[in-house]
C-alpha cells in the first residue's frame, strides 16, 4: 500500500542482501570452536582439526541457508511484484524490434 501512496517511488523496498550470510555463520562457528578449544587447553593439532572441521561444515550450512533464503523467501516476493512491469517493458521492446525489422526488409 505504501507504493500506491508514493507516486515518486521514494519508498522502494531494497532486496535483502544475503551474500555475507555464509561468512558470518562461518566466522561465528570458528570463534566458538576456538573458544572451546582454548578453554579445554587442547594440543595445536587438535585445535586446528576442530577449527577446519567447523569451518567446512558451517560453510556448507551457510551456503545452504543462503540459497534457501534467496530462492524461497526474498526473491519470490520481489519477482512477483516486478513481473507485470517487466512484461509491459518486454511488449514495448517487441513492438520496437518488429518495427525495426520491417524497416530493414524495405531497404533490401
Amino acid at each position: 500500500m505504501a507504493k500506491e501512496n508514493d507516486p515518486k517511488g521514494k519508498n522502494k523496498e531494497k532486496p535483502v542482501n544475503t551474500r555475507t550470510l555464509p561468512a558470518i555463520i562461518v566466522l561465528s562457528a570458528a570463534l566458538i570452536s576456538c573458544a572451546f578449544s582454548l578453554v579445554q587447553g587442547v594440543e595445536f593439532r587438535i585445535f586446528v582439526g576442530r577449527l577446519l572441521f567447523s569451518v567446512v561444515i558451517f560453510g556448507l550450512i551457510g551456503v545452504f541457508v543462503r540459497v534457501i533464503l534467496d530462492r524461497y523467501f526474498f526473491n519470490r516476493n520481489s519477482n512477483e511484484e516486478e513481473t507485470p512491469e517487466t512484461e509491459e517493458q518486454n511488449e514495448g521492446e517487441e513492438g520496437a524490434s518488429q518495427e525495426d525489422s520491417g524497416e530493414n526488409e524495405e531497404e533490401s
